[in-house]
């Protein structure tokens, strides 16, 4: 968590003196474009952070983290607080963590240009369901991808996984 922390607090600056640079070169229309996207990724975040399974939100934000690490794009959609959700906050982690991992190496190497995981997370008080989507490299199978996914459908995680082209 505090390598969270620090990573944050580094894209924070980062992204002020983006707009600091931005402004000095009077390029305005830029400087704020570029702040309406920072805020709708910290919005998108913030929603995750929000999640009331402390242990998914966390494991999230660190797979968020790698991803951005490796240049791969990931991107949340966040219907649902999953507050009474019945898979064990610790299981519910460990299993999105693999899973996550798992996408993330098949995604990290170079050679492969589409780099982007969307997740979605749906539901209601009495159901939550996962959808979790990224591109097909062209030389490999996401096997690995595909035994994680099995693994917390078993478990009792309504998951859909998309790999698309």
């Amino acid at each position: 968590m505090l390598e969270l922390l620090s990573v944050q607090r580094h894209d924070f600056l980062n992204h002020l003196q983006i707009i600091s640079g931005l402004l000095q070169l009077n390029r305005e229309t830029e400087a704020r474009e570029y702040i309406r996207t920072v805020s709708r990724d910290i919005v998108s975040l913030s929603k995750v952070v929000h999640l009331q399974v402390p242990e998914v939100a966390a494991v999230l934000l660190m797979a968020y983290n790698r991803a951005v690490s490796y240049q791969i794009e990931m991107a949340f959609d966040v219907q649902a607080n999953l507050k009474d959700c019945t898979v064990p906050g610790e299981e519910l982690a460990s299993l999105l963590e693999e899973l996550l991992n798992n996408i993330i190496d098949y995604l990290a190497p170079p050679e492969v240009a589409a780099r982007k995981i969307s997740i979605g997370i749906m539901g209601t008080e009495v159901s939550y369901s996962w959808q979790i989507s990224f591109s097909a490299a062209p030389y490999a199978y996401p096997t690995r991808v595909e035994e994680s996914a099995q693994r917390a459908v078993d478990n009792g995680v309504r998951l859909k996984l998309y790999i698309t082209n």
